[in-house]
């Protein structure tokens, strides 16, 4: 079982990888949100505490390592969040600021909100906040979202202009504010030059993004359709190992069980019966015996009129799945007097992708595959049909188990086989 386990596991890492190679994995959408929006402002108001009053004395000032470690939480929070909602881009995008000004408060006292710069961080998180906020809300509206990007970008860029002003006209406290502030600043050509530079630049940003995300959000669905039509015929742990690993497809040699199911005397039956209720009757069928199969992770299974094949990792997989086979497809059975009989086998087959240049598919091969099916052959309604082999591979055997000789065609010598047999509904009845 220890080894089924670590199947599992592999299944599970593979699944991940893929969503990671999908969406991106939480590190790098922790750094891109880091780089991108949480850390602008911090890194601005770095360049310019070391230039205004050096290095020494920035690097001597608890409060500025308080304002990184707040935008690395909110980047944190963001990057790795599950939920895409706007609460949770607009929470998450005053979280840098929410952290941050509590400590100052403590230090500072009432006068943090009269620092012009502690009011800049604070109107800078809220617009990007609802700019954000906005920009999740107009998800699959083209238009909405390509303008509320643009506004996003010129916001983040305003940032330069709005801090340089306050270093331009020496605002020390809120209270030196007067209507005069811009006008003095923008007076000046080289601020005219500046700000529209930034708005432009900005509107660029805001249109490379627009563009970034129309195609992210396009690969995303083009990724998720073509893995969905892949999966119709692979099971979704070979598609996973497949993208990490081509060559995992290859023909190769391994030891699988292999399961065979088949319904007694289905051809009598539906010759009699109305060919569309065959129908309804075999697509229940098949859906619920493809659903016990990848519950217990078998491979995708293969439908052939009423037979079933499958294969599995390990025998007690194998066997487990079979006896809820059994229970669970005579439910839908036992109203037409059907019921299936069941091969196992295991031993080695070469597995993997098997046709011509243009037609292939993923498959097993071998001596085991035959045994499997003349084992199912054998078994009679209700009868589960165990080969020695795959009885020995068992780490606990069915008590049940009935031990006798088959002999099988093609085969010429008997094999020694275990049946366990289910009474059926109809023969208590009878």
């Amino acid at each position: 079982m220890e080894t089924y386990r670590a199947y599992l596991q592999s299944i599970k890492d593979r699944q991940h990888s893929l969503e990671e190679r999908i969406h991106g994995t939480s590190t790098s959408r922790v750094i891109a949100e880091f780089v991108g929006t949480s850390a602008l402002f911090p890194v601005l108001d770095a360049i310019r505490s070391i230039t205004m009053y050096g290095a020494v004395e920035y690097l001597t000032e608890p409060a500025h390592y308080m304002l990184f470690i707040a935008a690395f939480i909110q980047a944190w929070y963001l990057g790795t969040s599950q939920s895409k909602s706007w609460k949770t881009v607009f929470t998450g995008s005053l979280l840098g600021f929410g952290l941050y000004a509590p400590v100052d408060i403590l230090q500072e006292g009432m006068e943090f909100f009269y620092e012009p710069y502690h009011m800049l961080f604070g109107a800078y998180s809220l617009l990007i906040a609802l700019l954000r906020a906005l920009q999740t809300v107009t998800r699959g509206v083209e238009f909405l979202q390509t303008a509320t990007t643009l506004l996003l970008n010129i916001g983040k860029l305003l940032l330069f202009p709005a801090m340089y002003i306050i270093i331009d006209q020496n605002l020390e406290n809120l209270r030196q504010l007067d209507s005069q502030v811009w006008p003095r600043f923008m007076d000046s050509d080289t601020h005219v030059y500046f700000f529209y530079g930034a708005v432009f630049i900005g509107i660029l940003l805001g249109f490379a993004e627009s563009q970034r995300i129309h195609y992210a959000q396009y690969l995303r669905y083009l990724a998720q359709r073509l893995k969905q039509y892949t999966e119709w015929s692979l099971s979704k742990d070979l598609v996973n190992n497949a993208i990490d690993n081509p060559n995992s497809l290859e023909l190769h040699r391994v030891e699988r069980t292999i399961l065979f199911l088949d319904i007694r005397e289905f051809t009598a039956w539906s010759e009699r019966a109305d060919p569309q209720k065959v129908v309804d009757m075999l697509n229940r069928y098949y859906s619920v015996a493809e659903s016990i199969i990848s519950n217990h992770h078998g491979h995708k299974p293969n439908f052939t009129a009423d037979e079933v094949m499958t294969h599995f990792v390990t025998a007690d997989v194998a066997v487990q799945t079979a006896l809820e086979l059994q229970i669970r497809l005579h439910e839908i059975l036992q109203e037409h007097n059907l019921s299936v009989g069941i091969g196992l086998h295991t031993g080695e087959v070469i597995e993997g992708m098997v046709g011509s240049e243009d037609t292939r598919k993923y498959d097993i091969i071998g001596d085991a595959v035959n045994t499997a099916k003349r084992l199912e052959s054998s078994a009679d309604k209700g009868q589960i049909v165990i080969s020695e082999n795959t009885h020995k591979a068992l780490s606990i055997t069915p008590d049940t188990a009935s031990h006798k000789l088959l002999q099988v065609k093609g085969k010429t010598e008997t094999l020694p086989v275990y049946v366990l047999s289910r009474k059926l509904d109809s023969e208590q009845h009878a």
